[in-house]
């Protein structure tokens, strides 16, 4: 795809635009960016030199020497001598909130083996010093460094010696508990496994090993109820810091219950709420199970979530888990002819998406499994069909595997693919869903450029705090579909890498229309809201090895900084 170079942009993008004056006033306008690679991100992906900021809002994109005149006595001037300058990254799925929490408890660090994670537990108890029967909680920790059945009780044990102990792993889809931590909740070889739950037991006796997964999480959700409200604001005002670190000015929450809610709406209150957010709204927050009436119960008092920056008119619905742990729903028996059934009945999800529809809201669906994926846009065809077409914005996240005769329904249902891309090459996981489904299954995860091929609205989100937030990390991942830490590696799935204006497209436009901002954010266009980001290189002149390298140096949020690194003068 070709891009549009300045020269043959729209005339009416190079002229003035200041309301009401033939010359720029005295003071100017607030911000003049010059001498950049002003990346636009519209529908002819033009490029321009230079763009003007007033009272938050974009009034200039042209070329540097027009913008001379918007230049008064109070004009902020910044030189981007080359660098890009492209608008702010949107992520379509990100918990920013609880990856903000993250830090404040017993976190391992992403890709850590059995004796690195032992290391962290044993450098977090000593840092904190834990008093008797305290709750530990944290998490970060890889699966597939503890093999099938995961990790048990008897290293917490060991580490916090009478603690109750909580730690979710990498993936949000399985708590690693201690033998206190079950004491408290009442779990023994006696308790039977939840509805879309599972307590992984001892194949000789029964007794539950120390791993919970999926709905069997909520067995002790106590412990993480008792983490204070000042605990999780200072949670999520250290996420927002890192949103903006890495330029990211609006994103999706999936999973906000109504104490996660207000406590987006105390930051917005408080001046703090640096981006803006679709609050996906969930009784359950984000814990991976069916929901009942009491979703429309939280649904009634959205209003009140409500604000400048806030959106809530969205809803977070599972349908199944991970093929990682089998738990999620497949058309085709996983290897050892096992199967995991959807979170709800077909008629039953059809009806509640009729009626979420009805209600003019966003459904915002995890589906992993294919079969998973067919229930959710069957139910979503059903919502069409009682309802009409409308713009919702209605979408299916993570989507590790597509039967591809469900691929066009996508673009004729008009439901967005929202993928996670860096998770898109040959990873740890990757090879342990080999043991589960096969090669072959395995070779078609995450088909991106067969969903675009099909006319499916392309969505990217990070998953954070499951994978890193950094979404040049992700956008390299979806060029080159190879590990983009190293430059070189096995590729998954053939052909199935995309260019990088449809990734850069993923990230901005795309996802800004999802999110129902298309008319404020996603693209830079006079009489948009200024929601920039300036990246120390351009994309396009620079080996597709590097992208994930570039470093983002300053974010604008409604034109003021969220973020500076330096490098801009």
């Amino acid at each position: 795809m070709s891009l549009k170079p300045l020269s043959t942009l729209t005339p009416v993008l190079m002229v003035m635009f200041f309301v009401g004056c033939d010359q720029a006033p005295t003071k100017g306008v607030d911000r003049i960016f010059l001498n950049g690679g002003v990346y636009l991100a519209d529908t002819e992906h033009s490029w321009a030199e230079a763009v003007g900021i007033d009272n938050g809002e974009i009034v200039f994109v042209g070329g540097s020497a027009d913008a001379q005149s918007l230049i008064g006595s109070n004009t902020e001037v910044t030189d981007l001598a080359g660098k890009m300058l492209m608008p702010g990254f949107h992520d379509g799925h990100a918990h920013v909130s609880y990856g903000g929490r993250m830090g404040l408890g017993c976190f391992i660090t992403s890709r850590s083996s059995l004796e690195e994670t032992r290391q962290q537990l044993n450098d977090c108890a000593t840092a904190n010093n834990y008093a008797p029967d305290e709750w530990v909680t944290g998490g970060g920790w890889e699966l597939y460094a503890f093999g099938d059945q995961g990790p048990t009780s008897g290293m917490l044990d060991e580490v916090f010696p009478g603690n109750p102990v909580v730690l979710y792993d990498a993936f949000g889809h399985n708590a690693w508990v201690s033998s206190r931590a079950l004491e408290l909740a009442g779990i023994t070889s006696k308790t039977p496994d939840p509805p879309q739950g599972v307590i992984v037991r001892d194949p000789e006796t029964g007794e539950p090993t120390g791993t919970l997964r999926d709905a069997a999480m909520s067995m002790v959700d106590h412990a993480i109820e008792q983490v204070s409200d000042g605990k999780r604001y200072e949670g999520l005002l250290r996420g927002l810091e890192e949103v903006n670190r890495y330029g990211i000015t609006a994103f999706i929450e999936p999973g906000a219950s109504e104490r996660k809610a207000r406590l987006y709406k105390t930051a917005e209150e408080n001046g703090a709420l640096t981006t803006r957010v679709i609050l996906s709204l969930s009784p359950i927050d984000e814990l991976p199970d069916s929901v009942g009436p009491e979703l429309f119960d939280l649904l009634a008092k959205r209003d009140q979530f409500r604000g400048s920056y806030i959106n809530p008119d969205s809803v977070k619905i599972y349908i199944d888990g991970v093929i990682e742990t089998q738990t999620s729903t497949m058309i085709e028996a996983y290897s050892d002819g096992t199967n995991a059934a959807p979170f709800y009945e077909q008629g039953q999800l059809n009806l509640l998406y009729e009626q979420l529809d009805h209600m003019g809201l966003q459904i915002h669906t995890h589906a992993i499994g294919d079969g998973a994926i067919r229930i959710a846009l069957d139910a979503y065809e059903h919502a069409l069909f009682e309802n009409g077409p409308n713009e919702n914005g209605h979408q299916i996240v993570h989507l590790q595997l597509i039967d591809p005769a469900d691929q066009p329904r996508f673009g004729e249902l008009n439901v967005a693919a929202n993928f996670q891309c860096l998770w898109c090459y040959p990873d740890p996981y990757i090879y342990l869903a080999e043991d589960f489904v096969g090669k072959e299954r395995v070779q078609q995860f995450y088909p991106v450029k067969s969903l675009q091929d099909a006319g499916a609205l392309l969505v990217g989100g990070s998953d954070w705090d499951v994978t890193s937030l950094n979404p040049l990390e992700a956008i390299e991942t979806a060029v080159r579909r190879q590990d983009p830490y190293i430059d070189s590696g096995p590729v998954l799935g053939e052909n199935e890498e995309v260019d990088l204006v449809t990734a850069l497209d993923m990230y901005t436009r795309n996802a800004a229309k999802v999110m129902r901002l298309e008319t404020k954010t996603g693209t830079i266009a006079v009489g948009k809201r200024a929601d920039l980001v300036v990246l120390d290189r351009n994309l396009f002149s620079i080996p597709a090895t590097e992208i994930s390298e570039a470093q983002v140096l300053l974010t604008l949020m409604d034109g003021k900084e969220v973020y500076r690194a330096g490098g801009v003068d």
